[in-house]
């Protein structure tokens, strides 16, 4: 095989034809990275769930100008910060919901930390406390564009601290239809909460669904370990009109 590689790249020199291998340039910028796959000329539909305090807002704003988006954060405190942060932003709107798998109300353990808030319970690894638990709604992503009327979201970001695979359980219907082009979420590796799933369950789960992993951005480690990371994923019908 590698007799017949070398006398065919031999027949192709004499002929003038030189076979080069070309390298993508390296983007290490997951906004940038975004940008490559969302249509020109399109604004758009963004949901951001677990805003916090509207710090991806100003990302996405940035990188997305005209975009609309949809912000998620269930605890009050936070949310209200949330809400005066992005008022100044246009065609961004907060909502005091969690997300999951199934709509209803759930207890939300608030930590010290807001950054650290989850349905999760806190581990080994992780860091602040839960002051308090205070019960909130729970919207499905399925039900949120119903209830919406949005027919496609370009971006779904995600950084619940360990629960985004319940939130794209909840986003079964529009994954099933290809109603969402790009998933942005933050993977959690160390033992930070309880219960987490595992990478390839998540990986598993969102390429059943016709998604295809473009890159894992911004690892950190954990006392030499393999703590978290961002990972952007894109659906390949949505892939194939960025080509």
């Amino acid at each position: 095989m590698h007799l017949l590689k070398r006398t065919v790249r031999a027949c192709a020199a004499k002929l003038g034809y030189e076979r080069k291998r070309t390298k993508a340039p390296l983007i290490t910028d997951p906004f940038a990275a975004m940008k490559q796959f969302v249509p020109a000329g399109v604004n758009p539909l963004i949901l951001d769930v677990g805003a916090n305090t509207g710090q991806s807002v100003e990302r996405f704003k940035e990188a997305f100008p005209a975009s609309v988006i949809h912000s998620f954060e269930p605890g009050k405190e936070t949310f209200q910060k949330l809400a005066r942060r992005v008022s100044c932003h246009k065609d961004v709107f907060p909502w005091n919901y969690a997300v999951g798998s199934a709509v209803g109300r759930q207890m939300f353990p608030e930590n010290t930390n807001s950054d650290m808030s989850s349905f999760l319970e806190l581990s080994s690894a992780g860091w602040g406390k839960v002051t308090k638990e205070t019960p909130v709604e729970v919207v499905t992503i399925d039900r949120f564009l119903a209830d919406q009327q949005i027919s496609f979201v370009d971006i779904l970001k995600s950084d619940t601290q360990g629960y985004d695979l319940e939130v794209f359980k909840g986003a079964e219907q529009a994954m099933h239809r290809q109603q969402i082009g790009l998933v942005y979420f933050e993977f959690i590796f160390s033992d930070m909460y309880k219960k987490l799933p595992a990478f390839d369950e998540v990986f598993r789960h969102l390429i059943d669904r016709d998604f295809a992993l473009v890159s894992i951005y911004e690892f950190h480690h954990q006392n030499r370990l393999a703590g978290w990371c961002d990972a952007l994923f894109v659906n390949k019908t949505y892939y194939a009109k960025s080509t």
